[in-house]
C-alpha cells in the first residue's frame, strides 16, 4: 500500500497524488491492489484506436485523389471514395460515441443514415431510391434493433418509452413522402407507416399508463 506523510492515511487503491492534501506518497503502487479500473488509461487507448481509424481514413482519400491524379482520368472518382471513407467515419465516430446507450445509438443511426441515403441518391442522379427503399428500410430495421435491443438487456418501460416515440415519429416521413406524391414505389412506405400505427396502438394499449407518466415526466405537466 502507499501512504501519505502528511496525512498519515494509507492508500489502499494505486494513486499518484494523495486524495486529500495532493501530497506525494510513500510506497509501490501494486496493480493487484486497484479497486476501480483506470478510466484515464481506458480513455486515452481509445483515443488512440479512434485517431488510428481516422488516419487510415485520410490515408485512403489521400491516396485516392493520388491515384486519380497520377492516373490521369476524366473523371474524378476520387471523389465518391472520399464521400464514402466520409460517411463511414461519421458513422463509426457517432456509434462510438453514443456506446454507452444502446437506443439512442441506434436512433442516430436511423439519422444519420437517412442523409447518407438521400446524398447518395442526389450525388449519383437522383433515382429516387433513397426515398422508395432506403428511408422506409432503414426505419424497419430501426424498430427491429429496438425491439430485439429491449428484449435482450431487459430495458425498464421508462428507459425506452422515449424512443419507441421517436420511432413512431420516424414512421411519419413515409406518410409525408405518400402523401406528397414523392415515392414511385408504395409499398415499403405503406409498411413504415402502417407499423408506425401499429407500435402507437400497441404502446397506448398495453403501456397507456406508463406512457402518461413518461410524457408528463418529460413534459413536466
Amino acid at each position: 500500500m502507499q501512504k501519505c506523510k502528511r496525512c498519515g492515511i494509507m492508500i489502499r487503491n494505486p494513486q499518484r497524488r494523495c486524495p486529500l492534501c495532493q501530497g506525494p506518497l510513500e510506497g509501490e503502487m501494486n496493480p493487484e491492489d486497484r479497486m476501480f479500473p483506470d478510466l484515464k488509461y481506458n480513455t486515452s487507448r481509445f483515443m488512440l484506436v479512434m485517431k488510428i481509424f481516422t488516419f487510415v481514413c485520410v490515408a485512403i482519400c489521400v491516396g485516392a485523389a493520388a491515384i486519380n491524379w497520377i492516373g490521369g482520368f476524366s473523371v474524378f472518382w476520387a471523389g465518391y471514395v472520399m464521400a464514402g471513407v466520409l460517411c463511414l467515419w461519421i458513422i463509426t465516430i457517432v456509434g462510438v460515441g453514443k456506446r454507452r446507450n444502446l437506443l439512442k445509438n441506434t436512433m442516430w443511426q436511423m439519422v444519420i443514415l437517412w442523409c447518407v441515403f438521400l446524398f447518395w441518391d442526389r450525388a449519383t442522379g437522383w433515382y429516387g431510391w433513397s426515398l422508395d427503399y432506403g428511408i422506409p428500410g432503414v426505419w424497419i430495421v430501426t424498430l427491429v434493433v429496438l425491439g430485439t435491443l429491449i428484449r435482450i438487456l431487459k430495458v425498464p418501460v421508462r428507459h425506452y418509452m422515449v424512443y419507441l416515440i421517436l420511432a413512431f415519429l420516424g414512421s411519419l416521413v413515409p406518410a409525408f413522402l405518400l402523401a406528397g406524391s414523392l415515392v414511385k414505389c408504395r409499398i415499403p412506405s405503406v409498411i413504415c407507416v402502417a407499423a408506425g400505427v401499429l407500435l402507437l396502438c400497441g404502446l397506448a394499449i398495453f403501456k397507456g399508463r406508463e406512457l402518461a407518466e413518461e410524457l408528463k415526466k418529460n413534459a413536466h405537466i
